[in-house]
C-alpha cells in the first residue's frame, strides 16, 4: 500500500512538469514566430523602399540631363515638361512620384528686395510614396540644386513675395500655398510650402493683371485666399497682379480653428428650460470686400438651428461673432457671454442663449460697471406714461444664460423712459425710441 501511494505521487508530479514545459515551448515558438514576422516585414519594406529610391534617383538623373531652361514642371513656376505628379507601377505596386521645382534666391548676394536678380538657381525636390501591403510611412525624398552655367542674368517675369502669419503676427511655417492662373501661357497650377519664416518667394512669374489665384491652407488651421470680382464686386484681397521686373508682395493670416457650442434656453421666470429648434445665423466680423451696393461681404456667415437645444459649430476662424435672429421665430433675450463675443484660436467656447417667441418690437438691456463687468440684481424700470406701461425687472444672476441682462418684449414702436439702479452706483437714466429689435448696454458709475 505504501508503494502504491508513492507511485501515484511521482506520476502526478511528471504531469505538472509536462504542462509547464509545453507552456514554455509555446511562448518560445510564439516569440520566434513574432521575430520571424518582423524580419520578413523589414526585408519586404527594405525591398520596396529600395525600388522607390531607384525611381527617385532615375527622376533626378532625368532632371539633371535637361537644359537649365527646361527644368520645370507642368503648371509650375518655373514651367517645364515634367509632371508635378505621376504614378509608375512596378511588380503590381503603384509608386507616386511628386516633383517640385522652385527658384531659389541665395543669401550670398542678398535677398529680395535688395537682390534685383533673385532667381539664382533652381531647387528640385523629388518625393516617392507608395501604398500596398507595406505602405510608405516616410516617403523617399531627394533634393538637389540645379545651377545655370555662366553668370546670373535678370530673367523674365516678376516676383511673388508671399508671407503667412497667425493671429499674433507670428510666421506660419509649412503652410500650403496653392497658386493658379489659367490666363498665362503656359497655365500655372502649382503649390509649395512656406519656410520657417512664413515666406514663399517665387521669382520668374509670368506677368498678368489680377489673374493669380492664391489660397493658403494648413491642417487644423483656417484658410485665407484671394478673391475675384465674379465672387465679390470689390474684394479687399483681389487676385494678384505680377509685373515684369517688379516684386508683388501679399500677406495672408491663418491660425488654428476653434468651435462654438450654442445652448438655447427659456426665460429665468420659467426656470431656463431647454428650447428646441431655434433658428439663428452665426456671423463673423471679418469682411472679404463689398458688393455692388457697397454693403460688406462677410467672410463667415452660417445659418443653423439648435436642434434639441444645443448645436456645435466646428472649424471656425478666430474672429468676433454675433448671433443674428432676424429670420428666426425667436428673439434673443440674453446670452452668456454677451453677443457679440470674441473667439480666440484653438478654443471651444460655450454660449448659453435665452430664446423667447418673437415679437416685432423689443428691448434687451445689459448692465455693466466701469470695469466692464456685468451686474446682477440691478433694477431696470421701463415706462411710458401715455401707454400706462410701467415694468421693473432685475438683471439675472451670475452664471445664468442671461447674466446681467433683462428683456422687454411686446413693446410698441414709440419712446420709453429707462431707469437703472444698483446699490453703490449712481442711477442711470435714458430716453429711447423702440423700433424693431433694440439692444443696449449701460454702464453704471460708482457713488463718490
Amino acid at each position: 500500500m505504501h508503494i502504491q501511494k508513492y507511485y501515484q505521487s511521482k506520476k502526478g508530479f511528471t504531469l505538472i512538469e509536462t504542462v509547464v514545459a509545453v507552456g514554455v515551448l509555446g511562448m518560445f515558438f510564439a516569440a520566434i514566430a513574432f521575430i520571424l514576422q518582423q524580419v520578413l516585414t523589414n526585408v519586404a519594406e527594405s525591398r520596396v523602399r529600395a525600388t522607390a529610391l531607384s525611381l527617385g534617383q532615375t527622376q533626378m538623373e532625368t532632371i539633371r540631363n535637361l537644359p537649365y531652361d527646361d527644368v520645370g514642371t507642368v503648371g509650375g513656376i518655373p514651367s517645364g515638361p515634367l509632371p508635378q505628379e505621376e504614378v509608375k507601377t512596378i511588380n503590381s505596386l503603384d509608386f507616386t512620384i511628386t516633383t517640385s521645382i522652385i527658384y531659389i534666391d541665395d543669401p550670398f548676394d542678398q535677398l529680395t528686395p535688395a537682390d534685383p536678380v533673385n532667381n539664382d538657381y533652381k531647387r528640385v525636390r523629388v518625393e516617392v510614396s507608395w501604398g500596398g501591403a507595406f505602405p510608405s510611412r516616410v516617403p523617399v525624398s531627394l533634393v538637389t540644386n540645379i545651377v545655370p552655367k555662366g553668370v546670373e542674368t535678370i530673367g523674365s517675369g516678376g516676383t511673388l513675395y508671399i508671407q503667412v502669419f497667425d493671429a499674433n503676427a507670428q510666421p506660419v511655417s509649412n503652410a500650403t500655398i496653392h497658386l493658379e492662373a489659367s490666363e498665362v501661357d503656359p497655365p500655372v497650377d502649382t503649390q509649395t510650402l512656406t519656410d520657417t519664416n512664413g515666406y514663399v518667394i517665387l521669382p520668374g512669374v509670368a506677368p498678368c493683371i489680377s489673374c493669380y489665384k492664391i489660397s493658403v491652407t494648413k491642417s487644423g488651421y483656417s484658410t485665407d485666399r484671394t478673391y475675384g470680382t465674379e465672387e465679390v464686386a470689390n474684394p479687399l484681397q483681389p487676385h494678384m497682379t505680377v509685373i515684369t521686373g517688379e516684386i508683388s508682395p501679399v500677406s495672408f493670416t491663418i491660425d488654428r480653428t476653434s468651435s462654438v457650442i450654442v445652448n438655447t434656453r427659456g426665460t429665468q421666470e420659467a426656470g431656463y428650460p431647454v428650447v428646441t429648434n431655434v433658428l439663428f445665423m452665426l456671423r463673423g466680423a471679418k469682411i472679404i470686400g463689398y458688393d455692388a451696393l457697397d454693403d460688406p461681404v462677410y467672410k463667415y456667415s452660417f445659418s443653423t438651428n439648435s436642434g434639441g437645444g444645443s448645436v456645435s459649430i466646428p472649424a471656425l476662424e478666430w474672429d468676433t461673432y454675433t448671433l443674428d435672429f432676424s429670420n428666426s421665430a425667436h428673439n434673443l433675450a440674453g446670452s452668456n457671454p454677451l453677443v457679440p463675443f470674441a473667439l480666440a484660436p484653438s478654443t471651444t467656447l460655450t454660449i448659453n442663449v435665452v430664446a423667447v417667441p418673437k415679437t416685432n418690437n423689443s428691448l434687451l438691456v445689459a448692465v455693466k460697471n466701469a470695469g466692464d463687468e456685468l451686474q446682477a440684481s440691478a433694477s431696470v424700470q421701463l415706462t411710458n406714461t401715455g401707454l400706462s406701461y410701467d415694468q421693473t425687472k432685475y438683471t439675472a444672476a451670475t452664471g445664468s444664460a442671461d447674466f446681467g441682462q433683462v428683456f422687454f418684449g411686446s413693446l410698441s414702436p414709440t419712446s420709453y423712459n429707462l431707469k437703472i439702479n444698483q446699490p453703490g452706483y449712481l442711477e442711470a437714466t435714458a430716453s429711447m425710441t423702440i423700433s424693431g429689435i433694440t439692444q443696449e448696454v449701460f454702464t453704471l458709475n460708482l457713488v463718490e
